[in-house]
């Protein structure tokens, strides 16, 4: 695949992740007329036949979360590529699942992940290719695979990429080392677009949030945030590199 020159590729560790964070800019961009791409890297099947109904792990359904994606971007305009990595609550080996509780897709990479970092770099290599804007996470949170997609991200396109807040994580200071934030006013009927197309997503918006209506009031109350702080202005916030700073952003994408 090839994207047009002067276009956005948005790269999403999940389904959610690039329409919840970016959401409001993907519909100005479409109603500009600009072509925009979102990769969605963990999409893919399960990776072994371990059990995951009946519970926590239900919300990672790859098909589902595929079908909220498509039905998302479709509405906002944005052409999406789907990869076929596994999602880390679904990835398992000999033993069963890599991450036995929620709490551990926050900490230290399984070994078993240890190639996975240079595969999703070369799977992005081509995609972030040519004269196109590449919107990646900052992996606020520590997910691991928000880590892993900002460690490859890190070596392909650094002077053209655009650091996007993980919503709903929260972001730490370290999160933006050597980078500085950009504030982007959204108009009203974008961010009517993305508030509808957010709520596309109703498996995450029901385990993050309880409801969609939940959902749509934070992500307006992080607009609010970013804009006038009384909702007469809703804007986006992103990061770039400081002037003469490292564009990774302190990190070594080594320890993703």
């Amino acid at each position: 695949m090839t994207t047009e020159p002067g276009g956005h590729v948005v790269l999403a560790p999940h389904a959610d992740d690039a329409v919840w964070s970016v959401g409001g800019r993907l519909a100005r961009w479409a109603a500009e007329g600009r072509r925009t791409t979102v990769v969605t890297v963990f999409a893919g099947p399960a990776s072994g036949p371990a059990e995951a109904s009946g519970t926590w792990r239900e919300a990672a359904d790859p098909r589902v979360r595929r079908a909220e994606d498509a039905a998302a971007c479709t509405e906002l305009g944005a052409v999406l590529v789907p990869l076929g990595f596994a999602d880390a609550a679904l990835r398992s080996g000999p033993e069963g699942f890599l991450y036995p509780a929620p709490r551990r897709l926050l900490g230290p990479r399984h070994p078993a992940d240890a190639r996975l970092l240079e595969e999703v770099r070369a799977a992005l290599d081509p995609l972030c290719a040519g004269r196109v804007t590449v919107h990646a996470p900052l992996a606020a949170g520590g997910h691991v695979d928000h880590r892993l997609v900002r460690g490859a991200v890190e070596a392909l396109a650094p002077g053209r990429t655009v650091w996007y807040e993980d919503f709903p994580y929260r972001l730490r200071g370290r999160d933006h080392a050597g980078l500085r934030p950009r504030t982007e006013p959204l108009p009203a009927g974008a961010v009517e677009r993305w508030l509808s197309a957010a709520g596309r997503y109703t498996s995450q918006a029901r385990a993050h949030f309880g409801s969609v209506p939940a959902l749509r009031e934070a992500l307006l109350a992080r607009a609010r945030g970013h804009g006038d702080g009384d909702g007469q202005r809703l804007a986006d916030r992103h990061w770039l590199p400081v002037a003469g700073g490292p564009p990774e952003g302190g990190r070594d994408p080594r320890r993703a």
